[in-house]
């Protein structure tokens, strides 16, 4: 497995790829094709999008220095994790690189972030799983299920890297 994420990676490095210019919340990127079109997906879809502009544009400045001044599509996605979109939209922008895992979510949980987990690795509302989980419970198979869960399932990394 590490050696095919080193190869992906590897790949990445070593491919040519277009570079456009773009503006973001008033400040100038130079930012790669396919980065480009998968922040433009996201942010298209967004209610606030002048706000999450300026956040990504923020986290995205951070990413940038003297020796590198190009964001590339790994940036991206690493910024709008940040910025708290879930895993689920993380693994498949990733999903070249990584294998999916299954992870208990620290952010948007309610207790352990069992459902919330859950809920990304299947692709499904966690509000579904929670109620699901609140039947079991009066059925009294819930609550053990969810502690075992919770014990067994790993806590998601801080920041997933690319």
């Amino acid at each position: 497995m590490h050696r095919q994420i080193f190869y992906s990676f590897f790949k990445i490095l070593i491919t040519m790829k277009k570079v456009i210019s773009i503006h973001l919340a008033g400040k100038m990127f130079q930012i790669e094709e396919d980065a480009y079109t998968y922040l433009n997906n996201v942010l298209s879809g967004q209610w606030k999008k002048q706000e999450l502009e300026a956040q990504v544009a923020e986290r995205l400045e951070q990413k940038l220095n003297s020796s590198k001044t190009v964001v590339t599509y790994p940036d991206v996605v690493d910024a709008l994790y940040q910025l708290g979109f879930s895993a689920a939209e993380y693994q498949s922008a990733t999903s070249t690189l990584r294998e999916k895992r299954l992870y208990r979510q620290t952010k948007n949980k309610m207790i352990g972030g069992v459902c919330m987990g859950l809920s990304e690795y299947f692709d499904i509302d966690p509000v579904i799983l929670r109620v699901l989980f609140a039947v079991a419970l009066f059925l009294g198979m819930g609550f053990l299920l969810y502690i075992i869960l919770w014990i067994i399932v790993p806590k998601a990394p801080k920041t997933l890297t690319v």
